[in-house]
């Protein structure tokens, strides 16, 4: 395991691109356990992107080691359950990076960037996705998190304030 010192940096206008691109490697790596397919311009598409750099309730990040980007985060107001709050909308870390607690401590400080009510919706039948998110939550939280069923997969649900 490497000790790595990393930061959590906004996404701004003008790294539009980078972050798209980020964003496919996040889809492709999806893409086994999801029927999502690449277009005829051999891309991931993302109905919800530009509104990334549109509209105030999405946030974007980079996770970034000196010059190397280590993966993103992306967050929303898309919620199941709860009238108001946040939910991860996207979490990448590059393969090379992962095992590291990169992610757990990425995923904590993102939770405690927005302090409220939050919803984390692995991707369906991804079993990785699903034990990676069980484990922060329930360790984040101390057990105090509910799952909840939308008819397809499960949400946890935790208040952080």
């Amino acid at each position: 395991m490497i000790k790595l010192n990393y930061e959590i940096i906004d996404v701004k206008q003008e790294e539009k691109e980078k972050l798209y691109k980020l964003l496919q490697y996040a889809l492709y790596d999806g893409s086994q356990y999801i029927d999502n397919d690449i277009n005829e311009d051999c891309i991931f598409e993302y109905r919800w992107f530009d509104n990334y750099f549109t509209d105030n309730d999405r946030n974007s990040y980079f996770i970034k080691s000196g010059n190397a980007y280590v993966g993103m985060v992306m967050v929303n107001e898309n919620l199941k359950f709860n009238k108001d709050g946040k939910c991860i909308a996207e979490f990448l870390i590059m393969p090379r990076f992962r095992r590291n607690h990169i992610g757990k401590k990425v995923a904590y400080e993102i939770f405690e960037k927005f302090k409220g009510n939050w919803e984390v919706q692995p991707m369906e039948n991804n079993p990785i996705a699903y034990s990676f998110w069980k484990n922060i939550i329930s360790e984040y939280t101390n057990g105090n998190y509910i799952t909840k069923n939308d008819g397809i997969e499960d949400v946890f649900i935790f208040n952080n304030k």
